[in-house]
């Protein structure tokens, strides 16, 4: 075969390794998968917002139900982020929400 042709194998090569990778990275995301910590806190952690402002209120049974279906990094990368700070709530106090729904693993 001519250097053309093999120039143009390792291209077609080389692009799909690159396009594989970019796309692996895309598909993993941050440490709440696909979505973006303001999503989780918008959308799953929304019925928290009352627990996450004052210790002394008990989180509600939604708060509870939807906390189960975050991960404990993404629970952890949303409350340390700024649209978190920016709602007016305390991360001390909502670190501790977990524990106050009595879910062990966290």
């Amino acid at each position: 075969m001519s250097k053309f042709v093999w120039s143009v194998l390792l291209l077609i090569a080389v692009c799909s390794v690159v396009a594989e990778s970019i796309l692996e990275d895309h598909d993993k995301g941050g440490p709440c998968g696909k979505f973006s910590t303001l999503r989780i806190l918008t959308h799953k952690l929304r019925h928290c917002e009352k627990a996450a402002r004052n210790y002394n209120v008990a989180p509600s049974a939604q708060c509870c139900r939807d906390l189960k279906d975050v991960s404990i990094p993404c629970l952890h990368a949303v409350f340390c982020s700024d649209s978190f700070r920016k709602v007016g709530v305390d991360p001390k106090v909502a670190i501790t929400i977990p524990w106050r729904c009595h879910l062990v693993h966290y």
